[in-house]
């Protein structure tokens, strides 16, 4: 009788506790690692508000943005209008820039455009490089419009040049211009007061 009841027990062995214990903990490792972090974004898009207020601003504040140089003096008048966004075009004396992007390989001197650098030499009003800038300006406003309808193209440009470069080349920069599909023209000046106008 005493051998039938020492068979209904399970011998345990001597690190039984040790090995429970091991056990839970194993699966509670497990249970950490199967839960993934919880991410607080809250921060992220408080700081990435700021950033979009901040660009917003700097990007709408100025159409025209002019930096001045020692090859670049803007002519001086009395005009009241406020410049408008547009494609600018600047000429200074030494190179030729649109939205402040100057033309790869094209260069002024002493007030003209090399020969090689017009459709048909020297006396040649178009200036091939200038055009294929403009064009592909025309071709991002166009973009622009089909996607938002506030943004309206009309063939408006700004043209800022040095106020001592010759008129025969503000003609070939207006006429390659036109060539561009713009056909109204604005040109930058400073007031009096020392705005750009």
């Amino acid at each position: 009788m005493a051998e039938e009841k020492n068979m209904n027990y399970e011998y345990l062995p001597e690190d039984y506790e040790a090995e429970v214990l091991r056990k839970k903990k194993a699966g509670k490792r497990k249970h950490k690692r199967e839960k993934a972090p919880e991410l607080n974004i809250d921060s992220l898009m408080d700081i990435l508000t700021i950033i979009l207020v901040f660009l917003l601003k700097s990007y709408a504040t100025d159409p025209v943005n002019i930096e001045s140089s020692a090859d670049l003096q803007i002519p001086k008048s009395g005009a009241l209008l406020k410049p408008a966004a547009t494609v600018n075009i600047t000429v200074s004396r030494t190179a030729i820039s649109v939205d402040n992007m100057a033309i790869p390989g094209l260069e002024l001197k002493d007030g003209k455009v090399d020969a090689s650098q017009k459709r048909q030499g020297e006396d040649s009003y178009f200036i091939t490089q200038l055009n294929k800038v403009l064009v592909d300006a025309v071709e991002k406003k166009r973009k622009l419009e089909s996607i938002n309808p506030d943004v309206k193209f009309d063939g408006t440009c700004t043209i800022i040049m040095d106020r001592e470069l010759p008129y025969r080349l503000l003609t070939e920069v207006m006429y390659t211009a036109g060539q561009a599909e713009f056909s109204k023209f604005k040109f930058a000046v400073v007031a009096e007061s020392g705005e750009t106008m």
